[in-house]
């Protein structure tokens, strides 16, 4: 890395309430104010202390921007981690920083390091409240020279102002050296610095930064797997309901334990048991997902275990089943409340023995497979009508995940629904795609009794016949706009006319909205001045 490659963009990432440096929280403020801030220093504290503080201020900012580029990046060499320490300074809009002179005797060690500051904003800060000043002023700026050059070549480098524009000087410039490379000059600052108080802080932070930052790529990979595999509705999840599914997926993900997945259709078993493959140990091994209940009996037994050539009509070679072809992965058995006693006592033979046998031999192969298995049905039950093995449901949760269904993390509908836009935005080229303000209460007052698998289809369908791009409630299915808002029940006498009966239906829905006219007339199908004309005795 060269320093003059820094570029702010690239190291400074911007979040709603948070702006940070690779880990490291930093803050905008006003120079104004700073500069007002400095000003109440010196009368309170006097000149001495006020550049004491901001001295410190400076350097245990210049050690920690030095502790960053040094986790962060690896340098061409010495020279160039120095220079990043001005061209930081430039980039975080404190003074156009250069380097005047520069040098490092062979051993590494520094001569001299000269600085230039030009439109330094701690000069103007000073000149701005306190008017020129009849001795340097720009004591943040050496602190951080001082911080950064001490904490890049781990020894004690002071810099000193020998020119400042709040003096009357064209621009500012600092002079670096060590201790010896000074002499007795350095005696009257040393003081301003206090380093002894800094460096422990500083590498203790830096340490810390060093952990989360592990974290956060940690998190990110996390998200990558989601997103690589189409899980990416799990990642949208913002619900605790989801979130406790999702932490005892990954705490059981490294073994190779038997999980059972129970919930609703739709709610996105296959997509669970997806991404507890690539958390585990068997992520580069190939995961075969195979719906138990989509295919009969005979051609099911032959699809999990394989079958010799000529054990039925058609098997013309031998064949190898899902079981095998998922060596060293994971086979994700969906719907296996569906599958026959025989097939049944097959799959109880792999988890017990860890073997498959084909269909027409007689000696078993083993297998090195993870088996996940999912179910929309209640199996204790289908065990007392005896259509399921006891044994081979122990068998199977050893670890039972259930996965609520949408209408019980109603949190998640919405930024399901936002993420299901962005992403058909693109998957139909239409980059306008967006939903419209008035869609969200339909959507979540909706039991969605598909799960996310509807909430899709239903996004997709008003994507797909919205005129302008916009899913507003006209756009939406059918069923969804009726459940959108629950209708309030009103009784019907026969002896009412129609008139009477439409006002006491708009009263009605007017204050199940809590009075909201809006949204009623939204409801209602009418426009606001039509809901207003209609109310008027």
């Amino acid at each position: 890395m060269k320093a003059i490659n820094l570029e702010l963009d690239e190291l400074v990432q911007f979040d709603t309430g948070t702006i940070s440096l690779q880990g490291r929280r930093l803050v905008l403020h006003s120079s104004d104010a700073f500069g007002q801030f400095r000003q109440d220093l010196v009368k309170m504290l006097g000149p001495d202390n006020a550049r004491r503080v901001f001295t410190r201020f400076g350097y245990f900012w210049g050690q920690a921007d030095a502790a960053a580029m040094k986790r962060i990046f690896s340098w061409k060499n010495t020279e160039e981690l120095l220079r990043a320490g001005p061209r930081l300074q430039t980039l975080e809009g404190v003074a156009e920083s250069t380097v005047e002179r520069l040098e490092l005797d062979q051993a590494g060690r520094l001569v001299e390091m000269a600085v230039n500051w030009s439109d330094s904003l701690e000069a103007h800060e000073h000149r701005s409240v306190s008017g020129p000043s009849h001795s340097p002023a720009c004591w943040k700026l050496t602190g951080y020279m001082s911080g950064y050059v001490s904490h890049c070549l781990n020894t004690n480098v002071y810099f000193l102002e020998t020119g400042c524009q709040a003096a009357g000087a064209q621009s500012c410039r600092a002079e670096g050296r060590t201790r010896e490379g000074w002499g007795e000059r350095i005696d009257p600052v040393l003081p301003y610095f206090a380093a002894e108080d800094i460096v422990g802080t500083v590498a203790r932070l830096n340490r810390e930064l060093r952990r989360k930052t592990r974290e956060a790529v940690r998190h990110r990979e996390r998200i990558q797997t989601l997103n690589s595999r189409g899980s990416e509705y799990l990642a949208e999840g913002k619900s605790l309901a989801l979130r406790r599914v999702l932490e005892m997926s990954e705490r059981v993900a490294r073994f190779d334990t038997s999980v059972l997945i129970t919930g609703e259709t739709g709610v996105g078993k296959e997509v669970l048991a997806r991404h507890m493959h690539e958390s585990s140990r068997r992520a580069k091994g190939p995961f075969v997902a195979v719906n138990c209940g989509a295919l009969p009996e005979t051609l099911l037994e032959s699809e999990l275990f394989g079958h010799k050539a000529g054990a039925f009509t058609g098997a013309i070679r031998d064949r190898a089943g899902l079981f095998e072809a998922a060596g060293g992965g994971t086979i994700f058995l969906d719907e296996i409340g569906d599958v026959s006693p025989a097939v049944q006592v097959k799959i109880l033979r792999v988890l017990q023995e860890h073997e498959v046998l084909r269909v027409g031999e007689t000696a078993p192969r083993k297998v090195d497979v993870r088996v996940i298995a999912a179910t929309n049905r209640h199996l204790d039950e289908e065990i007392h009508d005896g259509r399921f093995r006891e044994d081979l449901l122990y068998r199977l949760k050893v670890v039972e995940i259930e996965v609520p269904p949408l209408r019980e993390r109603r949190e998640d509908i919405l930024p399901l629904a936002r993420h299901i836009t962005v992403r058909l935005s693109r998957k139909l080229d239409l980059p306008g795609l967006r939903l419209d303000p008035a869609s969200i209460d339909v959507l979540l007052n909706y039991p969605w009794p598909g799960n996310v698998r509807e909430l899709e289809n239903a996004i997709e369908r008003a994507a797909v016949v919205s005129p302008d791009g916009t899913v507003r409630p006209d756009t939406l299915p059918p069923e969804v706009r009726r459940h959108g808002v629950d209708a309030p029940a009103i009784s019907v006498p026969a002896t009412r006319t129609l008139a009477e009966l439409e006002l006491e239906y708009i009263r009605a829905v007017l204050e199940s909205t809590g009075g909201n006219r809006s949204q009623a007339a939204r409801i209602l199908g009418i426009s606001k001045s039509t809901l207003w004309r209609k109310l008027k005795p």
